[in-house]
């Protein structure tokens, strides 16, 4: 029901002749995919029951990153693909904020200075880890990209997945950061100050770089927009007063598996703003969500204004892979990486079921990895009540343009619909 609810919103914003102010191409697309999503202007498949051969046909999903209501199978594909490069080490998780007072300017140029924080944020653990005196390695990063909190407003911050060591290509084995035997700042990992010292000193360094490069007068001009930040003097002395400031950053304590790693990364970090689950209600005027332990009702207008924030510019890479997960080393340092700890008896873990649920225990002959998480399986057949429908090939799904027309036509002919305004599509 909870995407019904979501699809109907889309749909109402879809149904409007005028576009909202301020609704970017890329925004708007996205919110018409979103409303087509699982419905026939998208185009349908057929799916066969694999015990008794029932056939039936079913909506294709629209496949924009941005829909809250396709990326289910999307994340379980992307997280068993992750499954194949973990380490089996320990992960550190690292959050990374900007002052609430640069938000603004990230909002008017979300390409370029989202852009910046993940660059920052990467180049800041890579740097503090090889200092000798810290780490002297090489980690392992998976760096991703979010913009919300829970109310959808914008607060753009960026999560580090870092491994707990890292490759010391030099003598050529694994160094390892030992894990947390007590709880306080700085007790694990990197030590919290000089990490937050670095990235606010490579931030304001890209940031400046941008801005003599002409990066802020590609898509708007930057005097028009803030007047104040008009010349790089001022936008230096601006970032000047901000450094004096603590720049929020936290550290949790690594995990003990790459197991715990994969169900944090398809459960939390790889997802959009919001998901179906999470709409509770909508009459047309107002949408009801669930937050972290408390609900927002909000006017439809405003839902779909702080939904169109968190739309990324066309191909801007929220996921990005660095240090040992860098494409260029993934040949040879990460393969050396794991040939060393696979000799040393390093071992990943696996879970066995026992008396009182599902356990982590290790088996000190291999190195064995854990089945990769499945995607979400097929819905059970009415009819035998003992096979599941699967996919088959084929199934065409239309051109943007295409469903764009076919979703005109069936927004028409719901309108068209008696009862059809307080029916979910």
């Amino acid at each position: 029901m909870s995407a019904a609810l979501l699809r109907r919103i889309m749909q109402d914003y879809a149904a409007c002749p005028t576009r909202r102010p301020g609704m970017t191409d890329h925004q708007h697309a996205a919110f018409l995919d979103i409303a087509a999503c699982q419905t026939a202007a998208c185009g349908l498949h057929d799916e066969v029951c694999d015990h008794c051969g029932d056939r039936r046909q079913v909506p294709n999903t629209c496949g924009n990153r941005a829909c809250p209501l396709c990326q289910a199978g999307a994340r379980a594909r992307w997280v068993a693909e992750r499954d194949a490069e973990l380490l089996p080490v320990g992960y550190a998780h690292i959050v990374f904020t900007l002052p609430s007072e640069l938000r603004a300017l990230i909002h008017a140029f979300p390409r370029v200075l989202l852009g910046l924080l993940m660059r920052a944020a990467a180049d800041a653990v890579t740097w503090l880890a090889a200092q000798t005196r810290y780490l002297g390695a090489e980690v392992g990063i998976i760096s991703v990209l979010h913009t919300w909190k829970r109310d959808l407003n914008w607060h753009p911050h960026v999560h580090l997945l870092v491994t707990a060591g890292g490759w010391d290509a030099v003598t050529g084995r694994w160094v390892d950061t030992p894990l947390p035997t007590r709880r306080g700042r700085g007790a694990f990992f990197l030590p919290i100050d000089p990490l937050r010292a670095a990235f606010q000193r490579r931030f304001r360094r890209l940031l400046l770089r941008a801005y003599a490069a002409g990066a802020f007068h590609r898509d708007l001009d930057l005097a028009a927009v803030f007047p104040s930040l008009a010349h790089a003097r001022a936008l230096r002395r601006h970032l000047d007063a901000l450094l004096t400031r603590r720049w929020v950053l936290r550290i949790k304590p690594p995990s003990g598996s790459p197991e715990i790693l994969l169900r944090y990364l398809g459960r939390y970090i790889n997802r959009v703003a919001i998901s179906p689950g999470r709409v509770h209600a909508y009459d047309g005027t107002t949408v009801t969500f669930d937050g972290k332990g408390e609900r927002f009702t909000v006017p439809a207008d405003t839902f779909i204004q702080r939904f169109a924030q968190h739309v990324l510019p066309p191909g801007f890479v929220r996921i990005r892979f660095c240090g040992l997960w860098a494409t260029r080393h993934r040949g040879a340092k990460l393969a050396a990486a794991r040939d060393w700890l696979a000799a040393h008896g390093r071992r990943r873990l696996v879970p066995e079921t026992s008396a009182t649920g599902p356990t982590m225990t290790t088996r000190s002959t291999q190195v064995l990895a854990t089945r990769p998480p499945q995607a979400t399986p097929g819905d059970p057949c009415p009819h035998c009540g003992q096979g599941v429908y699967r996919r088959q090939p084929g199934g065409h799904r239309p051109r943007r343009a295409e469903r764009q027309r076919l979703l005109r036509l069936m927004l028409a002919h719901r309108t068209t619909t008696p009862g059809s305004a307080t029916t979910p599509a």
